[in-house]
């Protein structure tokens, strides 16, 4: 199956679910990104000519889609069947 007919056999439950890992991951993707600052800044103190590390929108989707799949993987279900159980 290919990714546009798998996205079209998505109910708007799974849509839903998509999207609250998705937020969930961008969370996860922004902590990532801070500890990977903070661990660059503290392994080069003393080099004057270290550059501040730029947070552009290919590294916060680059750590932020991996997170999605991952979560979506592990929690996709629980969480639909937790959702079906409410709505």
């Amino acid at each position: 199956m290919e990714f546009g007919q798998w996205l079209n056999s998505l109910t708007w439950l799974d849509h839903v679910v998509i999207l609250l890992i998705f937020v969930v991951a961008s969370y996860l993707a922004q902590l990532s990104i801070a500890g990977f600052k903070h661990i660059i800044q503290s392994a080069q103190k003393k080099n004057p000519y270290l550059d501040q590390l730029r947070t552009t929108p290919f590294l916060f989707f680059g750590f932020a889609i991996p997170y999605t799949i991952l979560l979506y993987k592990l929690l996709g279900n629980i969480i639909t069947q937790y959702l079906k159980t409410i709505f």
